[in-house]
């Protein structure tokens, strides 16, 4: 049986190759190795960009957001604390809507313009992601001091039943 933090590590684990890809992917675009001539040349890098951040991190976030949000703010009275969290995921959303669009349609976007909008919505969920799956880590030891062993590990279960499924 898997504990709540091996399974959080496990998949942030998994997650934190496509963040370290944005990175990487925005950097090159800086220095041009992206210009809007050789676009077509990493698109298929792109392509899987996105695939890897529509595939595993929005289906991670779901069960984030089904499994362990409501818990935290039963266990912490209602007081808000995932909020800020919450919203941080919609905002994700977008970043990684405005990547799709790209992919998706390379040719209305082959300007440099284009190409540096891209560069900042790469950036932008880069740092958002970087921060926000630390974040997720400081409520572990809230979840782990003030569930019972068994809601631990049911919690557990559901965040890798739900994530698995669309992994």
């Amino acid at each position: 049986m898997q504990t709540l933090p091996t399974v959080t590590h496990e998949h942030h684990e998994r997650l934190w190759h496509y963040v370290n890809q944005l990175n990487v992917m925005a950097d090159c675009l800086n220095s041009d190795c992206l210009d809007t001539a050789r676009l077509t040349e990493r698109l298929p890098e792109l392509r899987e960009l996105h695939h890897g951040l529509t595939s595993q991190l929005i289906p991670h976030m779901e069960a984030v957001e089904t499994a362990v949000y409501p818990t935290l703010e039963r266990l912490l009275a209602g007081s808000g604390a995932t909020v800020p969290m919450a919203r941080e995921h919609v905002e994700i959303r977008r970043l990684i809507d405005a990547l799709g669009e790209f992919v998706e349609h390379p040719q209305a976007h082959a300007d440099r313009v284009a190409v540096l909008a891209l560069r900042r919505a790469m950036l932008r969920l880069y740092v958002l992601l970087k921060t926000h799956l630390s974040e997720e880590e400081l409520y572990l030891p809230i979840l782990e001091d003030r569930l019972t062993p068994g809601q631990e590990a049911a919690l557990a279960r559901a965040l890798d039943h739900m994530a698995s499924e669309e992994l």
